[in-house]
Formats: C-alpha cells, sequence, structure tokens
C-alpha cells in the first residue's frame, strides 16, 4: 500500500515475468485497470454476438464481414461470435464492478446490456440447433446430438463458467440424448449431467443427429467431422473453408 511496497513487488515481477513491469498509484487503480481490460472484452464480444443473430435473419456471414473488417490497418480489433461466455474473468468479474457501482448510485449499463445479450446465447444456439433438425423433419427431443468440446475455449482443459455446459443443460431439459468428445476433458459431473467423453470415429459420427461444435479445438479433424456426421451446427467457425449443405453456422444465414 505504500511506495517501497510497489518497489518490491515491481522488482519480484521483474524477475519472474518476461516484458515491462508498469507499476500503478495504487490497489484500486490496479484492480479497475483488470476490469476494464475484461469489460472491454465482455462488451465487444456482446457486440459481434447481437450482430450475428441480426445477421442471421438478413442472410450475411458475420464471419465474412469481421474478416473484412480486420483489413482495416487502424481503429479495428475482431472479436467473434460464440455460444456464450466462460472462464473465470470475464463472465464474472464485470459484474463484480457492476454490483459495486451501485453503492455509489451508479449503473453500469454497458456491463448489464453485455451480461443480456451474451447470457442468451447458449438458449439462441439450442433455438439453432432446433431449427436445423426442424429443417430435416427432426424433432430436438430423442435427437442423437453430440457437443464437440465442453472447454469454455480451444485448446484448453477449463470447464469454468463453459458455455458448453449451458447448451449441454438445454438440450438435456429439451429431450435430446446428449454425449460430447474433447480430448482435454475426459469427463464431467456437472448440473446434475455426468458424461465421459466418446471417440470421435466414422460410427460415431454417422450415429449422431446433430454435431454441434462449441469449442473449436484445433486438434480436432473438422474435414472428417463434415463428412461422417449427417448434420452440423458450427457455433465456432471451426468449418471455416468446407462448403458443405450438412454445416449450419452461428451468425450466418
Amino acid at each position: 500500500m505504500t511506495p517501497s511496497c510497489t518497489a518490491v513487488a515491481k522488482a519480484l515481477y521483474e524477475r519472474v515475468i518476461d516484458g515491462e513491469i508498469f507499476a500503478v498509484s495504487s490497489p484500486r487503480v490496479a484492480e479497475m485497470e483488470k476490469l476494464l481490460e475484461n469489460i472491454f472484452r465482455i462488451v465487444n464480444i456482446s457486440l459481434v454476438n447481437e450482430l450475428a443473430m441480426l445477421c442471421e435473419r438478413m442472410k450475411i456471414d458475420m464471419w465474412e464481414v469481421i474478416e473484412a473488417a480486420k483489413t482495416k490497418p487502424f481503429g479495428f480489433m475482431p472479436f467473434y461470435p460464440g455460444p456464450g461466455l466462460g472462464g473465470h474473468c470475464v463472465p464474472l468479474d464485470p459484474f463484480y464492478l457492476s454490483w459495486k457501482a451501485k453503492e455509489y448510485g451508479f449503473t453500469t449499463q454497458f456491463i448489464e446490456l453485455a451480461g443480456q445479450v451474451n447470457d442468451a446465447m447458449p438458449a439462441h444456439v439450442v433455438g439453432r440447433c432446433m431449427e436445423a433438425l426442424n429443417d430435416r423433419g427432426k424433432a430436438l427431443k430423442g435427437a442423437k446430438v453430440l457437443l464437440l468440446g465442453m472447454a469454455y475455449k480451444r485448446d484448453i482443459d477449463d470447464l469454468r463458467e463453459s458455455a458448453a455446459l449451458k447448451v449441454a443443460r438445454l438440450l438435456v431439459e429439451r429431450g435430446a440424448i446428449l454425449s460430447y468428445h474433447d480430448p482435454y476433458i475426459p469427463e464431467f459431473d456437472r448440473d446434475g449431467i455426468a458424461l465421459k467423453s466418446v471417440s470421435l470415429t466414422p460410427a460415431t459420427l454417422a450415429a449422431q443427429d446433430l454435431v454441434v461444435i462449441t469449442a473449436g479445438h484445433s486438434n480436432v479433424d473438422y474435414q472428417a467431422v463434415v463428412k461422417h456426421a449427417p448434420l452440423i451446427f458450427d457455433a465456432r467457425n471451426a468449418t471455416k473453408g468446407i462448403s458443405s449443405p450438412k454445416v449450419v453456422r452461428l451468425g450466418a444465414g
């Protein structure tokens, strides 16, 4: 809490962390800085999620829109749609500040609106899955659905606040026969759902009514997924560059 404490902490971090260590004037500033980072992310993720839902209605590919916007050399940072937020920071920390702000008679409208948009994404994904099955004469109730990825983002083994867990619960509540594959998470037991990861074989894929890509792990052969699965809902654009009438994408009409 003193300048001497700051100097000692800075000296320690300079020994163990590569790169410049930036000291601020107080722990309050440091905590608000961390919150700003997470709020920046949640607000921008909610923006692209909202536009992705609009693009579905307008028959525009949101992923192509983002790729085009990325070509601007300044003033734009790409964020991507998905089935919802996950992890231990972005879905939680901003709402600590939203709660704290009320002590000061202040409402953080951007944070709360971002939360509403992102909280709605798992249900939106399940709704799109129902539509995709319905278009092929199938009901979600009784359908065999495989979630491809339970982690909250690609190439990690972290389940904390994973949107895939929320999608899984909604699918089970609607009568789907659920299974999953995740090379990083061999099993899970959450919210009354206990499952073990199944092997991603051609036979497993062919036996499903729907495969939902919820994490987009880079060590999955998506060409094989599209080849063998009868229907795919891609919430992560993991099948980018693969053209097939069997693939339905979040953010694309």
